[in-house]
């Protein structure tokens, strides 16, 4: 990560990092998924709705990141704790101020991309983000798909960086502008280091 500008950020403003940010977005979540299982019209409450946010519900610029998939008890205790492991080993990576930029970049591309295109936003880009940052610092720890075959995170990143891509190629304009949005802190933080890679790869190539 070419952190050089968040460091500076650091130094001015640390003491705004949020402590325990893995933790409390994940229990938020999990009680977020409890409440949606008696009254499934709350999830519609936090949701990131460009109306309902120009109309003072400021909250959904925050609350769309709790918003916990629809899907069976096992799927969600899965979503749970790839939330909470992603981000602690950010956080343990990056410390807590880098991780809260990270996701506040997240929210604010987010919530001013569903203003821009006028249609409501969700947080899978914001996690998607999230995903490829913890792949891109731990290339090469293991997880078990379908809980049986080990695959190093390098190669399930690549396949969702390729399933982006063609999100990006098919949708349409407001589709891929709250797309990129979502992964706008991914970038700003590890585009120069992709740059890098694809200019020391071609190097090598033309030394051959």
């Amino acid at each position: 990560m070419d952190g050089a500008w968040v460091d500076r950020l650091e130094r001015r403003f640390g003491f705004l990092a949020v402590p325990g940010l893995p933790g409390l977005l994940t229990a938020m979540t999990a009680a977020a998924a409890l409440f949606a299982a008696s009254k499934p019209e709350f999830v519609g409450a936090l949701a990131l709705d460009p109306d309902a946010l120009l109309h003072g519900q400021v909250w959904r610029a925050l609350t769309f990141l709790i918003v916990p998939p629809r899907s069976s008890v096992l799927w969600m205790l899965l979503w749970l704790a790839m939330i909470f492991a992603v981000l602690s080993a950010l956080e343990a990576a990056w410390g807590e101020f880098k991780l809260t930029v990270f996701l506040a970049i997240g929210v604010v591309m987010s919530t001013a991309a569903a203003l821009l295109t006028g249609a409501p936003g969700d947080n899978g880009p914001v996690h998607l983000a999230n995903f490829l940052a913890f792949a891109r610092l731990a290339p090469d720890r293991e997880v078990l798909v379908l809980f049986v075959i080990p695959v190093k995170l390098r190669w399930v990143a690549a396949v969702a960086a390729a399933l982006t891509a063609i999100q990006l190629l098919g949708g349409d304009n407001g589709s891929r502008v709250r797309l990129l949005a979502g992964l706008s802190a991914y970038l700003l933080y590890f585009a120069p280091g992709h740059w890098l890679d694809i200019k020391q790869a071609w190097r090598r190539r033309g030394q051959r």
